[in-house]
């Protein structure tokens, strides 16, 4: 199990991190989920992988919004970034995305954003088949609907309140 907090500013990066947190997701840019969250510049964002990793946490990025192509060339150089910097998985939700990301940053895994709303074992499968190593299942499902889709080939995760 892994404890994985949102961290919307550095401030709430250090304060999950001292927290316990296991890992942290932060948006960076204008190509995520979390515009009202303060979100970092590119030497935030270096601070904070390099904070988080000499703790033993994580760094989860969030790319997670639907692209039109006029933002492809930012999503590839953002990637490229995030490979750069050592990030440890890209939460995405645009399909045509994940791709790009195949192709640009091979190394970094992905995982399949909620915003994908994926409640089903065959969905989990399908997009282990795609590339995912993890799959944040919809918020909606029971605790049954979430044991069902486990062991589909890649890890699970669910919010928690």
């Amino acid at each position: 199990m892994e404890l994985l907090a949102p961290a919307g500013s550095p401030e709430a990066l250090v304060a999950a991190v001292q927290g316990g947190a296991d890992a942290v997701y932060l948006g960076f840019g204008p190509l995520n989920a979390r515009r009202n969250a303060k979100n970092f510049t590119e030497e935030q964002l270096e601070e904070a992988v390099a904070y988080c990793h000499l703790r033993g946490v994580k760094v989860y990025l969030t790319l997670n919004t639907l692209l039109q192509n006029r933002e492809l060339a930012l999503a590839a150089e953002t990637g490229a970034l995030a490979a750069r910097l050592g990030i440890d998985a890209i939460l995405v939700q645009d399909l045509g995305v994940a791709k790009l990301l195949r192709e640009t940053c091979p190394d970094v895994p992905l995982h399949a954003s909620t915003q994908l709303s994926c409640h089903t074992p065959a969905g989990v499968r399908a997009l282990a088949r795609l590339g995912f190593s993890r799959v944040v299942l919809a918020r909606e499902l029971s605790r049954e609907e979430i044991a069902a889709c486990a062991g589909q080939g890649c890890e699970l995760e669910v919010f928690a309140h």
